[in-house]
């Protein structure tokens, strides 16, 4: 019996999607370590907070995340940072809508949304989280940080 290379090539297909997501899934929402971090400037991305100007990092960790207007993880991801910014001292989350700023999604090489660049209280970039971020990467960014 002949091996049909349709059926051949269908199967490596499957294989292929198949494992592509389960390396996004494991890989989605983990925090990267970044070992030359650049400082952020808040004038330059023009962070605000309720209507006013940011002009200091948290006092130990601040979640810059980069979001899109049709991104409704990026939604969850924002109350998620919210939440933990109004009980835990010396966070801060400061959200970017790149919708209208590529120019920030270039010089950040911001390919999905939410992104979110976990800062220290300096503004210095320590690591990267591509997707909606897990619990446990979240407290592991935070316990870098908080003494």
């Amino acid at each position: 019996m002949p091996i049909d290379l349709n059926l051949l090539a269908v199967i490596a297909l499957v294989a292929s999607a198949t494992l592509i997501g389960l390396w996004l899934k494991t890989s989605t929402g983990r925090a990267k370590r970044i070992k030359s971090g650049m400082q952020i400037d808040l004038r330059e991305i023009g962070a605000v907070k309720n209507g006013f100007p940011v002009t200091k990092f948290g006092e130990h960790t601040t979640f810059l995340q980069f979001s899109s207007e049709m991104c409704a993880t990026c939604k969850q991801t924002a109350k998620l940072f919210e939440g933990l910014e109004k009980t835990s001292h010396g966070i801060l989350h400061l959200e970017i809508d790149i919708t209208h700023r590529l120019d920030l999604a270039e010089k950040f090489g911001i390919l999905q949304t939410p992104t979110t660049l976990v800062l220290d209280s300096n503004g210095i970039v320590k690591s990267r989280i591509g997707g909606a971020p897990k619990p446990s990467t979240i407290e592991e960014e935070i316990g870098h940080f908080v003494i």
